[in-house]
């Protein structure tokens, strides 16, 4: 739920940056994650954690993200695809530390004090870095034409694109371990997988942004997840091994970090600099709808069809076809921008 709050929430972050900037908007965000996560502490019911370590929190995230995926574009021209990278990276770091962090804080001090560290811990290292922010380029007068970026068909083909990798992101993370332990694997060495996933998460972000300036970001991109798709397919549903699945965690979370760290350079190729972070938060909308419904319809794929089987073959199918179409849909947006211009695009439709 966070996730989706997050994406959805990132639409208004581009307004909201144009009026007070980047610093006050990921300070704002700051604040409200702290009070979210210290709220949450105090919860004693299922419906209150909702509230705030769902929606809350994911509100305050909405208002960090988008600004500091957006911000690096403003102060870089040539090397702006490794600035992003390396910006984007910091989430897949993040995961890898925090998770195992927050793991052994709940193993000693329970739930509670844990959230309210987290807490203290965000405020210090989102408040000092947000304290950074700072925008190199004016608003134009007139402000952005918000109209205009949501009905161009480039970004509408990104925003599928981004619903596509979401609507099939998941399925590794939330299945491969899953199916270490139907091959007898440990609990613990079917854990690792995932953290597999964001160690080379952290470094494909990186490098996802090296490709982008060798072959193009919409070739690199398009080509990372249709790899992403097809190997998940092979692992998943062939070979049903552990070195498989160490294969498949390893190079799936290389790969499929491409569209967080590539996304921004294609926008703001496509809108400028001036107009990437309403340009992102559109797309991040589009993002949010892929994990609304992903996230439920994997979980009813699994259960339906692969659980009584002891199999993966359905959610597996799932995760190739989103992983393809988004693959498809960037594909899509180079003939759209080798054809012609949106005007003469829309005018064929």
């Amino acid at each position: 739920m966070v996730s989706a709050v997050m994406l959805g929430g990132s639409v208004t972050t581009g307004p909201l940056t144009d009026r007070f900037g980047f610093r006050k908007v990921a300070l704002t965000g700051t604040v409200i994650c702290c009070i979210a996560l210290v709220l949450a502490s105090f919860t004693t019911q299922l419906w209150q954690l909702v509230l705030t370590q769902g929606v809350l929190f994911g509100i305050g995230a909405s208002l960090i993200f988008s600004p500091s995926i957006s911000l690096p574009a403003q102060w870089h021209i040539r090397y702006r695809a490794i600035a992003t990278g390396l910006t984007v990276a910091g989430s897949g770091a993040g995961g890898m530390i925090f998770t195992e962090l927050t793991q052994r804080m709940m193993d000693t001090i329970g739930y509670r004090w844990t959230l309210r560290a987290l807490a203290l811990m965000l405020l210090g290292i989102s408040g000092i870095s947000g304290s950074f922010y700072r925008r190199r380029i004016s608003v134009p007068r007139g402000g952005i034409d918000f109209r205009a970026i949501v009905t161009d068909p480039r970004l509408i083909v990104v925003g599928l694109a981004g619903l596509f990798v979401y609507a099939g992101y998941f399925v590794p993370w939330y299945y491969l371990p899953t199916a270490a332990l139907e091959i007898g694997e440990t609990t613990q060495a079917s854990n690792k997988l995932v953290l597999y996933m964001n160690a080379s998460s952290t470094v494909g972000r990186v490098l996802a942004a090296y490709a982008a300036v060798m072959v193009g970001p919409i070739n690199s991109v398009a080509l990372a997840y249709l790899v992403c798709s097809v190997l998940t397919l092979v692992v998943m549903v062939v070979v049903r091994s552990m070195t498989g699945y160490v294969v498949l965690s390893v190079v799936f979370g290389g790969l499929s970090a491409s569209c967080v760290s590539i996304a921004p350079l294609v926008l703001t190729n496509i809108f400028g600099i001036q107009a990437v972070t309403t340009a992102m938060g559109i797309v991040n909308l589009w993002c949010a709808v892929g994990v609304l419904i992903g996230n439920p319809s994997q979980g009813a794929v699994y259960q339906r069809f692969d659980r009584p089987y002891h199999s993966f073959t359905a959610i597996a199918i799932w995760g190739f076809v989103g992983l393809a179409l988004a693959s498809g849909s960037y594909l899509m947006l180079k003939v759209i921008i080798i054809r012609g211009t949106p005007k003469r695009i829309w005018s064929r439709l």
